[in-house]
């Protein structure tokens, strides 16, 4: 009845408060969590966003809630993390069950972090297994795309909001660069899937192989030329806003977003007023260019966004012969309106012929682009 329940969730929050270690109290807690967290299984509980938004509003405040009222910062930590534990055990079995069940498990664990952030301070860190969880959603042959959809996404919000170590992070390009050599049919799920590449702060690898993190999967996607072009737009533009290194070659990469430029006049020539375009006109000329000054002035050359900032104070010829001409573009397709002119594309057709790089190897420890 209502009193039983008002009195065993007073217990509940009580023992998250104040730490639990007894086998009656660690059951009244699993319990607890259990009839929470299975009524998104049911239809008419999940049939309102309300019901689930306030569920996870309320699991959020009960994680924070765990061992604040423990002295000793140690035990409050250890109850912290036991909790988190406990808490992804009883998310498991929503995974295995319907589509919303399913999206609310992935919700839930993102919201697993053992340490809190402190404004203006550290941040937050994600309990390890919710991790593993959500790379295991990512990656899982029996999981549809509209949930790891919400999987990518939810890595992306770990990214921006956690303390990751350098495995983590390796951790997370690999499932999504295992996700996008899946052929994947939607590109909205390819695209989100780069967008949470952009969030990657290591730009190589300093275990076993010294290869490129981020980047090596934004330039893979861009040299597909079989992908959708707005797939290969945003990759463009993770080549000049995403973790890279002073060892990373940046003209063939320069040309390469040219030759995309090129592609992509074609197919909007053929398809203009597609809603698509602007946001590829965006990110081609956001590849080259910077959002903020900040972006464009950073003290470390490797903090600066936009390739023509990327190679100190002077652009290379190729770099800063081929942003004006992949911005006519880009402008064009921004706009969205009538078909780009052939004496518009022209300057770029012949200097992509004229100017093709005789070394295509953007990094020594991968393989050349494609011509």
């Amino acid at each position: 009845d209502k009193d039983t329940a008002t009195r065993q969730r007073r217990d509940y929050l009580r023992l998250l408060a104040e730490g639990y270690t007894t086998a009656a109290d660690i059951k009244i807690v699993q319990d607890q969590l259990a009839y929470s967290l299975l009524r998104t299984t049911e239809a008419d509980f999940v049939s309102s966003p309300s019901n689930v938004q306030q569920l996870l509003k309320e699991l959020e405040s009960d994680i924070q809630r765990a061992g604040s009222n423990i002295g000793n910062p140690a035990n409050q930590l250890a109850t912290r993390k036991k909790f988190c534990a406990d808490v992804l055990a009883a998310a498991r079995p929503l995974l295995a069950n319907s589509l919303d069940a399913r999206i609310t498990g992935v919700s839930i664990m993102k919201l697993l972090h053992e340490v809190r952030a402190v404004q203006g301070g550290a941040l937050a860190k994600i309990h390890p297994e919710a991790l593993t969880g959500l790379i295991d959603v990512l990656v899982a042959a029996d999981q549809p795309d509209s949930v790891k959809v919400f999987a990518a996404g939810a890595l992306r919000s770990v990214l921006r909001n956690c303390d990751l170590i350098e495995t983590e992070q390796i951790r997370i390009c690999d499932a999504i660069a295992t996700e996008l050599a899946r052929k994947c049919t939607q590109p909205a799920y390819q695209q989100t899937l780069l967008e949470a590449l952009f969030e990657i702060r290591r730009p190589r690898r300093t275990v076993g192989r010294p290869e490129p993190t981020a980047m090596k999967t934004f330039v893979a996607v861009l040299d597909d030329r079989t992908r959708p072009i707005e797939v290969r737009c945003l990759a463009a533009m993770g080549v000049g806003r995403g973790a890279w290194d002073n060892q990373m070659r940046l003209d063939p990469l320069a040309w390469k977003i040219a030759q995309l430029a090129a592609d992509a006049s074609i197919a909007f020539n053929k398809d203009s007023g597609n809603a698509k375009w602007p946001s590829c006109g965006a990110s081609l000329i956001f590849a080259f260019r910077h959002v903020s000054e900040a972006e464009a002035s950073a003290a470390n050359v490797l903090d600066r966004k936009g390739l023509l900032n990327r190679s100190g104070a002077t652009p290379s010829k190729t770099i800063s012969e081929a942003a004006p001409l992949v911005k006519v573009v880009g402008v064009g397709l921004i706009r969205n309106t009538d078909s780009l002119p052939i004496d518009q594309l022209k300057p770029l057709a012949e200097w992509l012929q004229a100017n093709q790089p005789q070394n295509l190897t953007w990094d020594d420890n991968l393989p050349p682009l494609s011509p």
